[in-house]
């Protein structure tokens, strides 16, 4: 081979090798590299980003009007207890009483929980809630009463606590709005998604410090004025002694049957 084809073959070999080094490098994986200060995009995560969910507003208020922050609450005076401590108390005029029966606050048969009841069997449930006749039975106000059979013998304060702690753990959007040494006020969303506003307060007898009596107001925002007056008259009015509670004696029909806890009539409220 001449000198001149020796040149070429070596040039051309040169530039294979050049060549091949090129396409090997272009098809490796290589880091991308930007001098901007901000971060660069993954161009296939290895894992997806989750985004937060929004935010659900609350549902609409049911439409019913407001509570009357001008309600009064004239005899005749309503009475719950039990062994430790007797409570009497006044509730607004024309508010039906009905039933609550929960695992601490039990009903005889046929009572469940929204039953209307008379002033005499409403006097023998351990927890009660009035409200006016013709509202809804969810989403609007109420005023809640319940003994405590506090054998533990905790005071309002310690109540609150453990009824904050309570709320905060099983409602969204709890906010807490103002504690005081016997009562506590809140929001929160219930289970139909409605903003709802409680206000609590415990009571003792006098002479004891053990919380015997638990009351709440709850409602709409736009009831706010109405609460504040009603949860204030309530604890102007309610009397407490540490004597036993008697309950009224049952009546009884006609043939000896009595009404009371097991009226046939209590009917669902609405």
């Amino acid at each position: 081979m001449s000198r001149r084809g020796l040149v070429v073959a070596l040039l051309c070999g040169v530039l294979g090798v050049g060549l091949g080094m090129v396409v090997a490098y272009a098809a490796q994986p290589h880091t991308s590299y930007s001098h901007d200060t901000h971060p660069m995009s993954a161009v296939s995560p290895s894992a997806p980003i989750d985004e937060p969910s929004p935010v659900k507003p609350p549902a609409h208020d049911i439409n019913y009007p407001s509570l009357d922050p001008s309600l009064s609450l004239p005899p005749p005076e309503r009475a719950i207890g039990n062994q430790l401590a007797t409570w009497t108390y006044h509730v607004p005029q024309g508010w039906q009483a009905y039933a609550v029966c929960t695992v601490f606050s039990e009903c005889q048969p046929p009572i469940v929980t929204d039953t209307e009841l008379t002033p005499e069997q409403a006097d023998r449930q351990p927890e009660v809630r009035y409200r006016p006749p013709d509202e809804p039975t969810v989403g609007g106000y109420s005023l809640r009463v319940k003994i405590l059979d506090n054998t533990l013998g905790l005071n309002p304060g310690q109540m609150v606590g453990t009824k904050v702690e309570g709320f905060k753990q099983s409602y969204d959007d709890f906010k807490k709005l103002k504690v005081e040494p016997s009562a506590a006020y809140f929001t929160y969303r219930d289970g139909n998604n409605h903003l709802r506003y409680n206000y609590f307060q415990w009571f003792a007898a006098p002479g004891s410090t053990t919380a015997t009596l638990e009351m709440s107001v709850a409602g709409r925002k736009q009831d706010v004025p109405g609460l504040k007056a009603l949860f204030d008259r309530f604890a102007d009015n309610v009397i407490g002694t540490s004597e036993p509670y008697h309950p009224p004696k049952q009546k009884t029909q006609k043939g000896g049957d009595q009404k009371g806890g097991g009226d046939q009539n209590g009917g669902q409220g609405g």
